[in-house]
C-alpha cells in the first residue's frame, strides 16, 4: 500500500513560523503522523476494490443466469401446455365441424 508522504519536520517548521510554540508543534506533527497511519489501515486499494467489485458481478452474474435458466424451464413446460391444448382444441373443433358438414353435405 502506498504511504502518504507527510513531512513532520516540515509540518513542524511552518508551525513554528505561524507563531505556535515548538513544544505545541511537535505534539501537533505527532498527532498528525499517527492519524495518517491510522487512516491508512483502514483505506481502501484499487486493487481490492476492484476484486470485490469483481467478485460481486460474478455472483450478480450466475443469480441471473439461474434465473434465466429457470425462465426457460417454465417457459418449455408452457409450451407443452400449449400444445396439448392446440390438439384438444382441434379435437373440440373436428367434433363440431365434421358433423355440421356432414348434415350440410347429406343428400
Amino acid at each position: 500500500m502506498a504511504a502518504i508522504a507527510f513531512d513532520t519536520l516540515k509540518f513542524v517548521r511552518r508551525l513554528k513560523e505561524a507563531g505556535v510554540p515548538e513544544t505545541q508543534a511537535e505534539a501537533q506533527a505527532e498527532l498528525m503522523a499517527e492519524a495518517f497511519v491510522y487512516n491508512m489501515d483502514s483505506l481502501v486499494t484499487k486493487d481490492h476494490l476492484e476484486g470485490a467489485l469483481d467478485a460481486r458481478f460474478a455472483a450478480q452474474d450466475l443469480r441471473f443466469e439461474n434465473r434465466v435458466s429457470d425462465l426457460y424451464l417454465r417457459m418449455a413446460d408452457i409450451r407443452g401446455e400449449l400444445k396439448l391444448q392446440r390438439w384438444i382444441l382441434a379435437a373440440i373443433a373436428a367434433s363440431t365441424v365434421i358433423p355440421a358438414l356432414m348434415t350440410l353435405f347429406a343428400p
